[in-house]
């Protein structure tokens, strides 16, 4: 068994400046974490459909140039290129997340699956098949969020898109139905509209945005 100080599991947006404050405080510290450093917002969220909205845009701004009496011919979406792009730039932040915690001292970067196995006890399930058992007093989860899955009938049938798997599409789907109209299922709206999708929105509450000022 490995001893730390503190353990956060979980290398999103708050595990991994909390894990760097502590090991800087001088706390040996332990950063699980199962898929990629980064958490949700560089892999699956703000820095990658921010990189495809910015395409998408550009993509609109093309088409309607001419009312500002710029003619710029047709306009065709390269969706592989923009996905490449896209993964460029997740890579690239993290990569930089990484190494920022790869370099700090009394912090060790563990590759795994954490469960809990005692009183302030974990077992690591590491990449390697290997299981690692860790204690610590200080214990913080930080394991972030999935895409909801509801309860639609018939939906576990089809073969359908969730707002991560979406991130990797390779072609324009003529027509794209999303459910849900809160800002996530908006902004892949307004991308593949503009992309050239036709686009359906199906919102159960009585407005957009039913959970926004």
């Amino acid at each position: 068994m490995q001893t730390f100080d503190a353990i956060v599991i979980g290398s999103g947006q708050a595990g991994t400046p909390l894990s760097k404050k502590l090991a800087k405080a001088g706390l040996k510290t332990a950063l699980i974490e199962k898929r990629w450093v980064g958490g949700t917002c560089i892999n699956d969220g703000c820095t990658p459909t921010k990189a495809m909205v910015a395409s998408a845009r550009l993509a609109h701004l093309a088409r309607t140039s001419e009312k500002l009496g710029i003619r710029t011919g047709e306009v065709l979406v390269d969706l592989p290129a923009i996905i490449d792009r896209k993964n460029d730039i997740v890579s690239m932040f993290r990569g930089g997340s990484r190494k920022g915690l790869e370099k700090t001292e009394n912090l060790s970067l563990i590759f795994g699956n954490a469960r809990f196995t005692g009183n302030k006890k974990l077992s690591v399930t590491l990449e390697n098949g290997q299981e690692q058992t860790l204690s610590a007093e200080l214990i913080f989860i930080n394991t972030g969020e999935a895409p909801f899955i509801p309860p639609i009938e018939g939906l576990k049938d089809i073969p359908y898109l969730t707002s991560t798997t979406l991130l990797d599409l390779t072609e324009i789907p003529d027509h794209l139905l999303i459910a849900g109209g809160g800002y996530i299922g908006l902004e892949f709206g307004q991308m593949f509209r503009r992309f050239g999708s036709k686009v359906t929105i199906i919102e159960k509450g009585e407005h957009l945005l039913p959970k926004e000022d």
